[in-house]
């Protein structure tokens, strides 16, 4: 049997593949922006399997993020995605590899050093 945080950790690594599923499925531009229906039906077609509610809990994340926008058009909300979300879907694809790869001491220590930019006073 699986302990809690194992299916905590297996939902985050399910999470992550739906959102990056989510983030290319959606245009970049508002004009060309998707409703939730069209979404879900283009998602289906891509390996998404999850329904209609779940969809609408992964978007209001990716909204809550600020990876993805909506507006109001013709009274039916469209999503499209944001330049963070592009970004943040690469992070997710680079960190998906990274814990599927062994990786030794050294280049431990190397990504420590460049997950330690940023965070320290100059």
């Amino acid at each position: 049997m699986r302990s809690a945080v194992e299916r905590g950790e297996e939902h985050a690594r399910r999470a992550g593949h739906r959102f990056n599923l989510i983030v290319r499925a959606l245009p970049q531009y508002p004009s060309s922006g998707m409703t939730v229906d069209e979404l879900l039906a283009k998602l289906k077609r891509i390996g998404y399997r999850e329904d209609f509610d779940q969809l609408g809990t992964d978007l209001a994340v990716l909204l809550e993020r600020g990876e993805i926008s909506s507006s109001l058009a013709d009274g039916r909300a469209v999503y499209w995605v944001l330049p963070k979300g592009l970004f943040e879907a690469r992070k997710r694809v680079a960190l998906i590899k990274l814990h599927n790869t062994e990786i030794s001491e050294e280049d431990l220590q190397a990504l420590e050093k460049i997950a330690r930019r940023g965070k320290e006073p100059p």
